[in-house]
């Protein structure tokens, strides 16, 4: 009971235009919402990060598919097969062409957008409550480790968002990030954290799909 209160806590914090600390379906991230511009800003500065794009989780594939990516046969043929093959959702981030009509401050320099489908209960609720996806990145200084234990994050984290949510992550690492490139209809993996796991998405992919390097 505590905890599902606690995630209504965090989903209206983010809600009013806060940022808040939560576990995700892969490590603990730093949450807001990513049309709230002061709120990603704030997010930048905690993390002393340069304008490089952070990445956006949701629990809805209709905005996935309708409003965050480009519409093209390439892009929703990767994602419907990683769907069909419960590759998605997953701890699988996707970087491909953005909509040309999302506006996002943070995104506007950039012509990709790197989205991750989760059916995470913590990001789910916030969506649902705001309505739109959520901006995620690991809880560190840019360009040091991620922290992802709870006791260390509350000692020095606490203060620096406007809510922490405790509770065990899903994982101990950060996801698969998969880059699509529709012109040439490939494929190339950016990061790998897991080999063995990275080895059984290539496998499914790959299937399908060329790999690029």
């Amino acid at each position: 009971m505590l905890y599902e209160k606690g995630i209504n806590t965090a989903a209206e914090t983010v809600f009013k235009g806060g940022i808040v600390i939560i576990p995700t379906d892969t490590i603990y991230g730093f949450s807001c919402d990513p049309r709230n511009d002061q709120a990603v800003s704030r997010i930048r500065q905690i993390k002393a990060r340069d304008s490089k794009p952070f990445i956006i989780l949701d629990s809805s594939l209709g905005r996935i598919k309708g409003q965050y990516f480009n519409s093209d046969n390439f892009i929703n043929e990767v994602i419907d097969v990683m769907v069909s093959e419960k590759l998605w959702p997953g701890r699988i981030t996707v970087i491909a062409d953005k909509n040309k009509n999302l506006e996002l401050d943070f995104l506007k320099e950039n012509s990709k957008i790197a989205v991750r489908y989760t059916d995470n209960n913590v990001v789910k609720t916030i969506c649902d409550k705001i309505s739109f996806g959520i901006v995620s990145t690991s809880i560190n200084i840019s360009g040091e480790k991620e922290v992802n234990d709870i006791s260390l994050i509350r000692a020095d984290w606490t203060g620096r968002a406007d809510f922490i949510l405790e509770r065990n992550t899903l994982g101990e690492k950060a996801s698969t990030i998969i880059e699509l490139f529709p012109i040439e209809r490939n494929i190339r993996f950016l990061r790998e954290p897991d080999k063995e796991s990275t080895e059984k998405i290539k496998k499914i992919i790959s299937d399908r799909f060329e790999i690029c390097r």
